[in-house]
């Protein structure tokens, strides 16, 4: 069974309901461990194995947000909330002398959990809810495809994603949350800043990197930026993540950070609910070739590969930049 650490009852949570639960305004010290620091790095670097997109505030302070409040991190020993990290930053947060022995016993660095035990982990945290093993075809999307991404085009995608009213880093806290993916799979946490996010995207290594984007300080969204090929980078935003009386806002926004970039983009697609999510968009609007058999929302390509897709032969295309756009009628 997992052991649990920092499930105060103030912050809520499933393992936070019990009657036993500790009470945060107990644990508050004045002054932390003398390794503090190097258990703080321990709770940061850790497997996070759930993940909630929003925010709350500090319940003792009720002044600083914490980002990702709720997320579950675990060693594959012990299973904590993101929130704890904070609160032992913040107000010296007492940590369980036996978690605090453990992660001495390992040096203070975290062991490598097998997939196996995460998964059992999520099961016996969520006995009802299975993790899910992929996305669900059924999300609705915004995607476009550029040229491969330097640092300043990294830079300049992140300003003009903050001009149309959308940040890719917690607009209260300025901080970032995500992953990165190597080529072979390794996943990686990523935080820091804006500047941070910039440097992983234009970096060679990662094939794909996935952060939380916000519109406004309380409605988030996935963006995920892939490699399609060594030429080109996609990038998705992913609309369902937005309640459907807010989708139209979010779509404008993405139009008006493309419209920025209008003479560089090599394709785009727009599913707000997901029914061609099943095609190969990379293959195609910038692979070789390929036909779609289900309409999206918006589609627009590369005015020189119209010709290849008689699908669209009925349709009357409206010019943007290079491509021609096509409307689901």
């Amino acid at each position: 069974m997992i052991k649990r650490a920092g499930f105060y009852r103030e912050i809520g949570g499933q393992a936070a309901t019990a009657d036993d639960a500790p009470s945060l305004r107990d644990a508050v010290q004045e002054n932390g461990p003398w390794d503090e620091d190097r258990i703080l790095a321990y709770l940061e670097s850790a497997l996070e194995i759930y993940t909630t997109m929003g925010a709350e505030r500090d319940v003792l302070t009720g002044e600083e947000w914490i980002v990702g409040s709720g997320s579950l991190m675990t060693d594959g020993t012990w299973l904590w909330p993101v929130d704890l990290t904070h609160y032992v930053r913040r107000h010296h947060a007492a940590v369980p002398q036996e978690f605090l022995d453990h992660i001495r016993a390992n040096n203070y660095t975290v062991p490598v959990v097998p997939d196996e035990r995460a998964r059992n982990i999520f099961q016996e945290e969520f006995p009802d809810h299975a993790p899910a093993a992929a996305p669900s075809k059924a999300e609705g999307f915004f995607t476009w495809y550029m040229p491969k991404l330097d640092s300043a085009r990294a830079h300049q995608l992140l300003t003009h994603m903050e001009d149309a009213g959308l940040s890719a880093v917690h607009p209260l806290t300025n901080a970032l949350f995500g992953f990165r993916e190597t080529p072979v799979g390794n996943r990686e946490p990523l935080m820091g800043d804006g500047a941070a996010l910039a440097a992983t995207l234009a970096a060679d290594r990662y094939a794909k990197v996935e952060f939380t984007c916000w519109k406004g300080y309380d409605q988030p969204l996935t963006g995920i930026v892939r490699r399609t090929d060594e030429t080109t980078q996609s990038i998705t935003l992913r609309l369902t993540d937005v309640p459907v009386s807010d989708r139209e806002e979010v779509v404008a926004a993405l139009v008006r950070t493309l419209d920025q970039d209008a003479a560089d983009c090599r394709g785009f697609v727009i599913d707000r609910a997901g029914v061609s999510a099943s095609q190969d968009w990379d293959r195609i609007l910038v692979g070789n070739g390929g036909h779609f058999t289900v309409w999206p929302d918006t589609v627009g390509i590369l005015r020189d590969r119209v010709g290849s897709h008689p699908e669209l032969d009925d349709s009357e295309p409206t010019a943007y930049g290079p491509l021609d756009v096509f409307h689901r009628v």
